[in-house]
């Protein structure tokens, strides 16, 4: 059930400026427009810096960890031990040069393609004179080629040189409530994080009263086609110690015809990733998400739908290694790994509001 405490959190965020629609509409345009590179998302002229930047606009501290290519904001009692972990990743998927000659590339991550012949916007980017860089632009073309893809990237502008790193872009629209575009997965993820923190740090001190909370923003989740995800993840891990409590993960959640998850549910809440092969949540944890849900829903009608369908295995593979995962939270997606992904922007609000006040109970309650 909600506490007093939860429902004067949940209030004060449905009252905050930062958690409207057009205030998370605005921010997360800025995230897709910046470049987002694998390993090298922290880099001058990356998405970091729009995201080090979104954080000052929203009284955050941001930092990279360490040495591992990641960003984080710590709350609460920086003197304690760390209690819970939230993570959401910064990059996108990215290709690089097979032939030059031949303009064709090949990819960096596990991608998936909407059919044979398939042509969308993209550029070429380079570390160029301290900072990353767009060198070209133009279209990615997906020809079939027995059972894998011919890439080739076609420059309108520019040249592409050996070692740029392409990535699909495009302008993002705004249209009947969805948002589409390219880079949402996990642009998402970053934006649920960056307000749940402000979220916190605003209007629930209590429950960060001797507890400390990290949000790490992960590089390089889009693992290779063949081998792990959550290499960035995987040196998060060994950068902190285990977090008392465990991690949450944020991610793009799979649509799910069997399971009715659709973008305009509210926010996804899921307790296994990949059938098994990732994350399992643990039972009391399974429950407290269940009775929260219930309360908050009857509350405020729409603002989360627990996902017991498929989740895609990310971050939380290697995470789990070194701590419990205590759920897979985000918002529905579709047509992830496209310049046609999609969400609803309500999801988002209730995304905001649903992971503030799951954080809430776990702190308040364990």
């Amino acid at each position: 059930m909600t506490t007093p405490h939860i429902r004067d959190l949940l209030a004060h965020i449905s009252a905050d400026a930062a958690s409207t629609p057009e205030a998370i509409t605005a921010r997360l345009t800025r995230l897709l427009d910046a470049p987002a590179p694998a390993n090298s998302c922290v880099l001058p002229g990356a998405v970091g810096d729009v995201i080090r930047a979104i954080a000052a606009e929203l009284d955050l501290p941001c930092a990279p960890l360490g040495s591992s290519g990641n960003l984080g904001i710590e709350l609460g009692d920086l003197d304690a031990p760390l209690d819970l972990l939230v993570t959401a990743h910064m990059d996108r998927p990215c290709f690089r040069v097979r032939n030059l000659a031949e303009a064709t590339l090949y990819p960096l991550c596990a991608i998936r393609v909407p059919g044979d012949g398939y042509t969308c916007e993209a550029r070429a980017l380079r570390f160029v004179d301290g900072r990353v860089s767009t060198v070209a632009s133009g279209r990615l073309h997906f020809a079939g080629d027995g059972d894998d893809y011919r890439i080739r990237f076609l420059a309108d502008e520019g040249e592409l040189a050996w070692g740029d790193t392409v990535m699909m872009h495009c302008a993002p629209t705004l249209s009947e409530g969805l948002i589409s575009g390219t880079g949402l997965d996990n642009a998402i993820g970053v934006i649920l994080a960056l307000l749940s923190a402000h979220s916190l740090n605003q209007h629930a001190a209590d429950s960060l009263e001797g507890r400390r909370l990290l949000f790490a923003l992960t590089d390089q989740e889009e693992g290779p086609p063949v081998g792990l995800f959550g290499q960035g993840a995987a040196r998060l891990a060994h950068a902190l110690e285990p977090p008392h409590l465990g991690f949450i993960n944020i991610d793009a959640h799979n649509v799910g015809a069997s399971t009715g998850h659709a973008p305009g549910i509210g926010a996804s809440h899921a307790f296994v990733s990949g059938y098994g092969r990732g994350s399992v949540v643990p039972l009391d944890y399974q429950a407290l998400a269940t009775d929260l849900a219930e309360a908050v829903n009857r509350a405020r009608p729409g603002t989360v739908k627990l996902n017991y369908g498929y989740v895609s295995r990310s971050d939380d593979m290697l995470l789990s290694l070194n701590a419990r995962c205590l759920a897979l939270t985000g918002v529905v997606l579709e047509n992830a790994h496209t310049t046609d992904e999609t969400v609803a922007l309500g999801d988002l609000v209730a995304g905001v509001l649903w992971l503030s006040g799951f954080v809430s109970k776990i702190l308040e309650s364990k």
